[in-house]
């Protein structure tokens, strides 16, 4: 018997709602069960404060023998960057996978993104991850006709790229999203399967009865702009005004589903009511009570599927699988591998033309369709699949056959009392073969001689000091590279602190993984003296703030570069020549966030060790503090545009982002606005009140 997570957000269900992923929970959760395995479902919410599962599902999961863990989100924090509420509770999630054998994941804001990175980089002992697709975050979006919001939508979609990529195995119930996925730059470590989806009949109540004349017209699904109800309510205007027969013997018109979008069933009474038939909305049933609505209804009525586009219903699903019912399903998406290629399956073209004819078509017949999804089938390659991942999975990782060698390189100017701390730590480290390399970029002559000094205190252990005259951080660091015969070089600022075991950590994490450059996260201090107490062998210092990257998105870095990470960057010598180093760009900063982006579009593998392994000062005269946001920002749209010029878009990440920097001065402004209304509104009734009191 395995030990079996499914960890989702939505299951059935939470103030009587539940969607598609709150189904496939209960189902594979069940088919597990009758498997013999041992499953806990891990609902994992948004909201900081406690939902909890509806007491009536609450007894089906444990009449079932399913345990339930209920995990709510912490809160925001602004000394946290970047701040992503998915990685936030993505971390929260993995220290509850300890003892699983084997956890399944859903694709929309995937939990599994931060067990997925701390299983990259050692041997973790955390289950098998299995990422499955029924819908992502940019999906859903199309699909509502909605622009995402930016940075938030974007750092939902990079989580969820993410995780699906070092997932162990990556599932989707349909071809066509997975092909969908594939079109959208979604990278998989192995060839996704494609599954369906389980399913397990629950007994229905009463005799099937003979098929009738149609007099109930129920939409089934939530209502929302992807789920379709505008393209039916254009369907029947068509019908009303080409083939008004085919209306005349309805007498209800049926919406069966969660008014997902405030007003949808409002504007929907109001667009269907000049067709003379009551309209009715139903959108407190869980999915057994829906069935049981659907099968009581099978003799009088059809049942439309209208979305435009889905991936795999479990509505379609439910519905083909009631005796007697007849049904219409829209043919875009992975609907119609539902049904297998049959030759009556129960489908329309996704268009009001399309729907109209075979609206007609079922309205003006009593003939039953044949068609119905093999769910057997589905369980048992879901079981298959189950069985094969917990048997083949985690195979040893290659390791290398010599130790890395590597350098540490580290700019100074006219920081040497810093260096002093920086080289104290490093001679701390627990990784005791390693190079540095310190080049003074032009000091004044009193850090210089402080430079000297440190040559000689250090010259027994073969660590070398170049001066060169001052020609910028950017140059510095090339000089530093370029001396090294190291496998990999490691830039470090003279005013940062790694921790103790930082070198040794990266080593290990780049060997296990295999990436060509590898960043960690960092505690933000201030004040000049050391951040560690090398005595009790603790971070000594206040923490200003915690950073940990959340990865270089190329998308969201252009928007939001504090995603990328921080300057402390560990590189093969070979990846960093081959991309020329840093772009040698005097006075402006920003120019570790260029390198990773440089790296990521040369198609290196980038990623984040995500362990705090840097101490960062906040020092006033610093880069970050002397260089102007425009000549920061403008390297990095530099990087951008140089790539965009080869499509002919040169301009556009200029225009980008000035179209957000126009849309974060409107958004200030509106709060001022705002703000000083309040204030002027507060100041006339405090003046009323003072009035009124002096009567």
């Amino acid at each position: 018997m395995s030990k079996v997570a499914l960890v989702s957000h939505d299951v059935q269900t939470i103030h009587g709602r539940a969607g598609g992923v709150g189904a496939f929970v209960t189902h594979f959760g069940r088919l597990l069960r009758k498997a013999g395995e041992e499953v806990t479902i891990i609902l994992t919410r948004q909201e900081t404060h406690p939902v909890h599962i509806d007491d009536q599902w609450r007894r089906t999961y444990e009449d079932c023998g399913i345990g339930i863990v209920e995990l709510h989100n912490s809160e925001a924090r602004a000394d946290r960057w970047a701040d992503s509420w998915t990685v936030r509770l993505a971390e929260q999630v993995t220290p509850l996978l300890a003892g699983f054998d084997i956890a399944y994941f859903q694709d929309w804001a995937n939990m599994a993104f931060h067990a997925a990175r701390v299983k990259r980089f050692s041997p973790a002992p955390l289950p098998i991850l299995v990422t499955v697709l029924h819908g992502p975050s940019a999906w859903i979006a199309v699909g509502n006709r909605r622009y995402p919001e930016i940075p938030e939508d974007l750092h939902l979609g990079y989580v969820e790229r993410y995780a699906a990529q070092h997932s162990d195995f990556v599932v989707s119930p349909s071809r066509y999203m997975l092909g969908w996925a594939r079109d959208n730059g979604w990278e998989f470590r192995r060839e996704p399967a494609v599954l369906g989806l389980p399913y397990l009949d629950a007994p229905l109540p009463g005799a099937v009865s003979p098929p009738a004349a149609v007099s109930k017209l129920i939409s089934f699904g939530r209502l929302e702009t992807r789920k379709g109800t505008s393209l039916l309510i254009a369907a029947l205007h068509l019908l009303r005004r080409e083939r008004p027969e085919a209306l005349r013997s309805l007498t209800e018109i049926v919406l069966l589903g969660a008014e997902q979008e405030t007003g949808t069933v409002q504007k929907a009474q109001r667009d269907l009511g000049d067709l003379g038939v009551p309209v009715r909305h139903m959108g407190d049933f869980d999915s057994d009570a829906a069935r049981e609505f659907l099968a009581e209804s099978a003799a009088d009525s059809l049942v439309v599927i209208p979305s435009p586009v889905e991936n795999f219903p479990y509505a379609a699903i439910e519905a083909s699988r009631i005796p007697g019912l007849r049904i219409l399903c829209s043919r875009g998406g992975g609907t119609p591998e539902i049904f297998g290629g049959h030759n009556d399956a129960p489908l329309f073209d996704a268009h009001p033309a399309g729907l109209a004819e075979k609206l007609s078509e079922a309205l003006l017949s009593t003939k039953s369709r044949a068609a119905a999804y093999d769910a057997e089938s589905a369980n048992a390659r879901w079981l298959e699949f189950h069985r094969s991942a917990l048997a083949g999975a985690n195979a040893p990782r290659a390791t290398q056959a010599q130790p890395a060698t590597v350098d540490v390189c580290i700019p100074n100017y006219n920081s040497s009392a810093y260096l002093s701390q920086l080289l104290k730590g490093l001679e701390q480290q627990t990784a005791r073969k390693f190079g540095v390399i310190a080049i003074d970029d032009g000091s004044c002559a009193a850090d210089r001689a402080m430079f000297q000094a440190l040559a000689a205190r250090y010259r027994e252990r073969a660590w070398r000091f170049v001066t060169q005259a001052n020609s910028f951080v950017d140059a510095a660091r090339n000089r530093a590279a370029a001396l090294s015969a190291a496998d990999y070089v490691l830039f470090v600022d003279a005013d940062d602190f790694p921790a103790p075991g930082t070198i040794e950590r990266l080593l290990q994490a780049i060997t296990y993984s295999g990436d060509d450059c590898l960043l960690a996260g960092g505690v933000l201090f201030e004040g000049d003296a050391s951040p560690y107490n090398f005595e009790a062998r603790s971070f000594a210092s206040k923490a200003m703030a915690h950073y940990m990257p959340l990865g270089v998105d190329l998308v969201c870095g252009l928007a939001d570069p504090t995603v990328l990470g921080l300057p402390m960057i560990l590189i093969r010598r070979s990846v960093f020549e081959a991309v020329g180093g840093y772009r040698e760009v005097r006075g402006a900063a920003h120019e570790d966030w260029e390198l990773l982006i440089r790296l990521t579009m040369a198609g290196y593998k980038v990623d984040v060790l995500p362990e705090y392994l840097l101490y960062f000062r906040r020092r006033e005269g610093g880069l970050s503090q002397t260089s102007t946001d425009y000549e920061a920002k403008r390297r990095l749209i530099d990087t951008y545009e140089d790539q965009l010029a080869k499509v002919g878009l040169r301009g556009f990440a200029t225009s980008l982002i000035a179209l957000l920097q126009r849309r974060r001065d409107l958004e200030a402004a509106f709060r001022d606005s705002r703000d000083a209304r309040t204030t002027r509104l507060h100041g006339l009734v405090g003046e009323m009140l003072r009035r009124k009191s002096q009567r």
